[in-house]
Formats: structure tokens, C-alpha cells, sequence
């Protein structure tokens, strides 16, 4: 066996990355055992002159994947992904110098996975030249037994392999690859060659999407505009479970200052929206985008909505305490690689203003909205698109101790865990804390002709009828659709835009029990504004008598309404 020296080196380098919670698992080996075999066993053909050559070539090159890995598992505590090697890349010559002088020491030698694997990459050379001088023992026992326990691993990996290679089948469509990611499917073939090669080809695309949407964006121009309303606001919340919001029958008061606005006749929620993914990024692309889920053509063809509403005239400000535009020079993505609010011409062109600093509660953001807003007062259009921490998680981080308003006591009749118990409560306290918020934002633009759209960008699980936290990335079914992709989703209209506006109001009230979801916002807004252009379709605006339900795709695959028992 001219190549067994390669196979076990491979083998061996496989092991040296294995998971980082340090659990060894049957599909290791066998995945293991394909990636060795397809690499080494070629090579057994070649001429004598060639193999020693060839077989190094893959065996140090496969080393160095290892090298790679083996260090972001030590030092960042996870396996080389897209992330990562997209913050290498966005790196300055300080970062990458910052980078290199960690990578070169004896505190990373020390390292077990490291100094492991530079010494098979010493010690390879030295057994691949003996190995190709000891004769091939023919053993035809065992070259069945080793033939029958190849073809079994590759049985076992025939359905990660499936998986793995779907990843690759997405290009140029963002939000699968993202969902796909979400589901691991990355991680089913668990070699540093396989994840490495993976994060490569991530970042690439995530940057030719990128290419594609701004070129889309940047020479996007709208027909008209009536600047019908004067300023808009699109509140986004985070991971904001519809079923915990008093609003909408929850049980304890949650959000009593919205019912508060909402019976005095100023607020009006929307009770059948559903968002199409569950995943942050993704709600942000669909959200920002012109293109949806019915249409013809790729997203990378639409432009991003915010473009039409600078070039006809509005001021568009971007506050969010999550994408900060002074983090984006480090690297902030999406499990892609890349996220085209991290791109600085794209922002430019998109945004007149963004906060360059984040908060530790909302509360310090709506702080900044306030400072921009008193020496800005004489804009007369505006767009103002704000992004919460809401309640994502950790919740108990989300409000501060001093405000808590429910304890655990408050859900002694629930079969719950201690901790389950204490998860609910720090949720809803960071739920009411949110109402909080809301309403002081709200509060802002009461003396203008305002109008504010609330929409949350998914839901949560929080131990309700899935005994669970957080979210679930694989194909929804309905009780993880309830909780995750139903959201919540109101409109706020000022005293002034009442009156100003009633022919509004009216499509408001009529529009409230509506099937609707969230990836058509935009043609709201730009109906809002008065805006016209070849991407703007009455029949995808919510508030417009013309509007046409059309199937909500969630999770990129399923069919919302036809999962509703």
C-alpha cells in the first residue's frame, strides 16, 4: 500500500480537529476515513519518480488546512468558518501584522492541536520516503477486509456528502446558503479540508452577491414621489415571540402602553404576519429588498428600497443597536461571510446618517435618536429605520434589574424547570421593558405628521408549547412556525397624520386582518412616501385594495399556510 503513510497522516490531521466540545463520534472516522482515501489512494498509480512529490504535495497542503483549524479552535474557540476568513480579509495591514505576531510564538506551540500537527509536518518527508522503499505486503485477507471497510464508510457518508454538496448548488442565492448554514450543513463533513473549503467558497459569493446588489442599488432610480407622508419611521424589533406580547392576549401585561395607544385609537396591529426566515440576516435582506419571494429573477437583480427614497428627496437615517457602522470595519457578517450593511459605498449611498456606537440597553439608543433629532429638526422628509436589541438573547441582559416587573412566581402553574422558569421571566421582563422603549420613541414624533410601522424581524422560542429556547434552524413545521415566523406588526400614526391622512387610516383599519409577509414591507413604505418606480406593485402593498395574498414561503422551502392545522 504505496499510500497508507498519506492515508494515516490525513487520518491523523482529521483527529487532531475534532469537535471542539471534545466529543468523537463514528461519522468522524468515516468521514475521515472517504476524505483520506480519495486523497491518498490515487496516488498509489503514479510512476515511483512522481508519488513522493505528489504525496507530500497533498499531505503538507492538507497539514496546513489542519494548522489553520487547529488554531481558531485554541485561540477563537471555533473551526475556521466564513466569518472568520472574512474578517482576515477585511483586515488592515495593522490587523493582519496584530494577526501574524499571535500565530508566531511559544504560547501557541503549547498548544496540543498545534504542536501536533507541525510535528506530522516535520515527520511526513521523512515517512513517505521510507514508505515508498518498503516492498507492498499483498495480503489478499486483509485487502478484502480493508476493501469491505472503505466501501462501508462511503455508504455512512453518501447522505452528509448529499448535504455537503447542496451548500455548493446555492449560488448566488444568499438567503438558502444562509439557512443552509444555519442547519450545519457545513459541519456534516467534519474535516478541516471540507470547512475551509467551504469558508472559501462562502466568502466569495457572499462578495459577488454583494457586487451584484449594490450595482443593483446605486443605479436604482424612482419615477416620481408625492412625499404624500412627510416622516416614516420602520421600527424593527428582535426576536419578538407574537404570543408574549399582551397586545395579542398574552396573559400577564406585557406591553400595557401599546394597549394603552391602541385604545385611545393611535395604534393599529396586524394580526396574520408571518416573516420568511427566522434568521436575522436574512429578514434584513428580504426586508430591504425590492425583490420578494414571488418574484422573477434572483434578489441580486432588485435594488435595496432605502436607494429610492434618497433620490427622491427623503433624509434616511439607519439607528441600530446590533449592525453599529464603526463595527463593520472589523469584519461584522452574516454566517456567509459578508452583509451588505458592512459595506461602506452601499451604506454611503443608502443612508444620510447611521450611529456609529451601540448601547447596552435600547434605552442608550433612543438616546442618540434624540441628540440627532434636536439638531435636525427642520428636515422636511423624512425616513427613519430603527433596529432594537429587543429581546434577543441573552434576555436577562435585555432590560435593566431595576425595571423588572415579573418574578418567577408569576408562573408557578407552568410545568417548567426552575430554569425554564427564570428564561420566561427574563424574556417577558425584557418584553415589557421593550414597551417601554416603543413608546417613548413614540413619543418623539407626536408633534409631527409621523407614521410608525412596527414589525419584529422573527420570533422565539421560549418554553410554550416546544419546550425549548430560542430558535430551531431545519424545516419548520407548525408549532415551531407559530412561535418563530408569526411576529408581531402594528402602525402607529401621530395626531396630525390622522387628521391629514384619513383616506390612510381607513386602508389601515381595513388591512388589519390581512394574510401578509414581511418581505414585501417595502412596497408599504414607498406607498407611504408616494413613491413610484418600476420595482413598486400595488398588488404587493398591504394598506392598497389591490392587494393579493400571495403563498408565504418560510424557511426558504415551506409553505406557512399550508402547515396551519
Amino acid at each position: 500500500m504505496k499510500y497508507r503513510v498519506l492515508f494515516l497522516t490525513i487520518m491523523t490531521a482529521c483527529f487532531l480537529c475534532f469537535a471542539t466540545d471534545d466529543r468523537l463520534s463514528f461519522h468522524l472516522l468515516t468521514a475521515a476515513a472517504v476524505t483520506a482515501f480519495l486523497l491518498s489512494w490515487p496516488s498509489s498509480f503514479l510512476p515511483d519518480k512522481w508519488r513522493y512529490a505528489i504525496q507530500l504535495f497533498i499531505g503538507e497542503t492538507f497539514l496546513l488546512f489542519t494548522l489553520f483549524d487547529a488554531y481558531c479552535i485554541s485561540f477563537l474557540y471555533s473551526h475556521l468558518n466564513s466569518q472568520i476568513l472574512n474578517n482576515v480579509f477585511l483586515s488592515d495591514g495593522r490587523e493582519t501584522s496584530e494577526f501574524i505576531s499571535m500565530f508566531i510564538g511559544f504560547h501557541v506551540v503549547k498548544q496540543w492541536r498545534i504542536a501536533a500537527t507541525l510535528l506530522l509536518i516535520l515527520l511526513l518527508p521523512l515517512a513517505l520516503w521510507l514508505n515508498n522503499r518498503i516492498p507492498a505486503n499483498r495480503n489478499w485477507k486483509l485487502g478484502c477486509v480493508w476493501k469491505a471497510s472503505i466501501a462501508f464508510c462511503f455508504l455512512f457518508e453518501a447522505y452528509p456528502a448529499y448535504k455537503y454538496i447542496q451548500l455548493f448548488l446555492e449560488a448566488g442565492n444568499p438567503d438558502s446558503t444562509e439557512g443552509l448554514i444555519f442547519r450545519h450543513y457545513h459541519e456534516v463533513v467534519p474535516t478541516p479540508l471540507h470547512r475551509e473549503l467551504f469558508a472559501w467558497y462562502a466568502v466569495s459569493q457572499s462578495e459577488q452577491v454583494l457586487q451584484e446588489i449594490k450595482k443593483s442599488t446605486i443605479f436604482a432610480e424612482p419615477d416620481s414621489c408625492t412625499f404624500k407622508s412627510p416622516h416614516i419611521v420602520l421600527l424593527i424589533g428582535e426576536s419578538y415571540n407574537k404570543h408574549h406580547s399582551s397586545l395579542y392576549g398574552y396573559h400577564l401585561p406585557t406591553t400595557p402602553l401599546q394597549e394603552k395607544r391602541k385604545n385611545n385609537g393611535e395604534l393599529f396591529p396586524f394580526y396574520d404576519i408571518v416573516t420568511p426566515w427566522n434568521i436575522t440576516s436574512n429578514v434584513f435582506l428580504d426586508m430591504f429588498s425590492l425583490w420578494n419571494h414571488s418574484s422573477k429573477g434572483s434578489i441580486t437583480s432588485y435594488p435595496l428600497f432605502p436607494i429610492l427614497f434618497r433620490k427622491s428627496g427623503y433624509t434616511v437615517t439607519f439607528f441600530s443597536n446590533q449592525y453599529v457602522s464603526n463595527l463593520f470595519t472589523g469584519g461584522v457578517t452574516n454566517q456567509m461571510g459578508n452583509f451588505f450593511l458592512a459595506d461602506k459605498e452601499l451604506s454611503n449611498a443608502l443612508f444620510s446618517f447611521r450611529n456609529r456606537h451601540g448601547s447596552f440597553h435600547d434605552m442608550g439608543l433612543l438616546g442618540q435618536i434624540e441628540d440627532y433629532k434636536k439638531t435636525h429638526l427642520d428636515i422636511p422628509h423624512t425616513l427613519d429605520i430603527i433596529h432594537l436589541l429587543g429581546q434577543h438573547f441573552d434576555y436577562g441582559t435585555k432590560y435593566p434589574d431595576s425595571l423588572a416587573v415579573f418574578t418567577e412566581k408569576d408562573y408557578a402553574d407552568r410545568q417548567l424547570t426552575d430554569e425554564a422558569r427564570q428564561v420566561v421571566c427574563h424574556y417577558d421582563n425584557a418584553t415589557r421593558y421593550n414597551d417601554l422603549i416603543v413608546d417613548k420613541l413614540l413619543s418623539y414624533y407626536e408633534q409631527e405628521d409621523a407614521i410608525v410601522l412596527y414589525v419584529s424581524d422573527h420570533g422565539e422560542e421560549v418554553y410554550d408549547d416546544l419546550q425549548v429556547q430560542g430558535r430551531l434552524f431545519q424545516t419548520p413545521e407548525w408549532l415551531q412556525a407559530k412561535h418563530e415566523f408569526q411576529v408581531p406588526m402594528w402602525i402607529w400614526c401621530s395626531q396630525t397624520y390622522r387628521e391629514n391622512h384619513p383616506e390612510i387610516l381607513s386602508n389601515i383599519i381595513t388591512s388589519q386582518h390581512r394574510p401578509f409577509l414581511t418581505d414585501d414591507i417595502p412596497q408599504i413604505l414607498l406607498s407611504l412616501a408616494g413613491i413610484s418606480s418600476e420595482w413598486t406593485e400595488e398588488h404587493r402593498n398591504l394598506l392598497s385594495s389591490k392587494y393579493k395574498s400571495k403563498p408565504r414561503i418560510i424557511g426558504g422551502t415551506t409553505d406557512y399556510d399550508k402547515l396551519k392545522p
